[in-house]
């Protein structure tokens, strides 16, 4: 086993995982793995894909970001640094709230919710909120030790401006997370307060929906 250590974390991990890290990130010719045994490779494959998934998401939290810094983001230099045709990365930006075309799309965005129990508006006035459009989301399990205490279990109204261009909507560090209402076919995007608010919630989705 390999121990990896970063900001006082520590991690062991196979060698084979070990060095395959090492050599990606040192952009070295890959090497087949030394393990022999069925049991050493089903289990190196499983890990390999945990870590594929994680940095899958990470991409794409990032490629959001990068689109939502303004309202002229290159995307064909984002393209190419994925590794992506044009229409797979409108796909995958798609599958963040954001507009597969920038020209004539923006986000729906999320800029305050109400929790159902005691009937609190948060982050908003309620003249803010009157005439905008809103989505309820069921209840999130129990509170858990990354979830804030004081939303996770407790069943939410969301209310969302339609179509906010991207520059106007400042999305910043939540740029790629998303809540997705069932049966209404929407991705939206939360602003920053709405995001710092629900970090942890399992509700807010950095993932996508839609393949490539």
């Amino acid at each position: 086993m390999v121990r990896i250590s970063f900001g006082g974390e520590r991690v062991d991990v196979p060698d084979d995982l070990g060095r395959a890290l090492l050599a990606a990130l040192q952009e070295q010719p890959v090497e087949p793995p030394k393990a022999s045994t069925f049991e050493e490779l089903t289990g190196l494959v499983e890990r390999i894909g945990g870590v594929t998934r994680h940095l899958n998401t990470v991409k794409e939290l990032a490629l959001s970001r990068a689109d939502a810094t303004g309202g002229y983001s290159n995307r064909r230099a984002l393209g190419d640094a994925a590794g992506m045709s044009p229409s797979q990365l409108g796909r995958v930006l798609e599958g963040h709230g954001l507009p597969r075309d920038r020209r004539s799309g923006g986000v729906d965005l999320v800029v305050a919710f109400r929790t159902t129990d005691d009937g609190t508006l948060h982050l908003a006035d309620e003249t803010d909120v009157a005439d905008l459009n809103s989505f309820t989301l069921p209840v999130d399990p129990a509170p858990t030790e990354t979830a804030p205490r004081e939303f996770a279990g407790r069943e939410l109204i969301f209310y969302y401006r339609p179509q906010v261009p991207i520059a106007r909507a400042d999305l910043g560090r939540s740029a790629g997370h998303t809540l997705r209402p069932d049966g209404l076919g929407l991705i939206a995007c939360v602003t920053e307060p709405v995001f710092d608010a629900l970090f942890g919630d399992r509700r807010l989705d950095p993932t996508r929906s839609n393949g490539r």
